[in-house]
């Protein structure tokens, strides 16, 4: 669950970019995002098929809901200056989805914006989910409220191409989900006394 919450939880990017006029026309729609990462359809595996269908899904929804996208970006490994991300990488180690700039990006230039009916906060799940969502409950657990309920309803969800592609826990592999043969292995390190209090706090919160 916490891996989902994860999966939408904003991330700020600063860039040192030139300081030139950003561009006049700011109400053209952009073109939708290359899809070609995943290659031609004749190499593709069942799996990523599936993939490439929830990715497709997801890059429709957003051109339907008034999502911005810059017209120079990609889904994926598509060859353009300004890509988004399926997997990234960090000292060649699995990091996650994000944002790749392959350029210089000028200073108030308009990436990405999306309309605040899209985003899922505290107060659309008191709207959603009413009396089940007090005013005293925090934040990310509002939130994982809101995403059950939402995944819950399968296709009937405004969200669902969106959560189609949030990654599962096996995806992401938190220790604090490890078997406790496997977290064994952790002894002696810092890492297991960082598990253990995580998972303190989950059943306190959650249980």
């Amino acid at each position: 669950l916490w891996a989902m919450l994860a999966a939408i939880a904003a991330q700020s990017l600063a860039f040192h970019a030139p300081r030139t006029a950003p561009p006049s026309d700011r109400s053209a729609r952009a073109v939708p995002p290359s899809l070609g990462w995943l290659g031609g359809a004749a190499s593709l595996t069942d799996e990523a098929k599936a993939a490439r269908a929830r990715e497709e899904a997801l890059v429709s929804w957003l051109q339907d809901n008034d999502v911005y996208m810059s017209p120079q970006s990609g889904w994926g490994r598509a060859g353009h200056p300004l890509r988004v991300e399926s997997d990234t990488s960090d000292d060649f180690e699995p990091s996650g989805r994000g944002l790749i700039a392959r350029r210089s990006i000028i200073q108030n230039e308009r990436l990405l914006e999306v309309p605040g009916r899209l985003v899922m906060t505290k107060a659309r799940a008191q709207e959603v989910l009413g009396a089940a969502v007090p005013e005293e409950m925090g934040e990310y657990i509002a939130l994982a409220l809101l995403l059950v309920h939402e995944r819950a309803k399968g296709s009937a969800s405004m969200w669902a191409p969106y959560i189609g592609v949030l990654p599962s826990i096996e995806d992401v592999g938190p220790s604090y989900a490890w078997a406790e043969a496997e977290l064994a292995l952790l002894k002696g390190s810092g890492a297991l006394d960082s598990t253990r209090s995580f998972q303190a706090k989950l059943q306190a919160e959650y249980a």
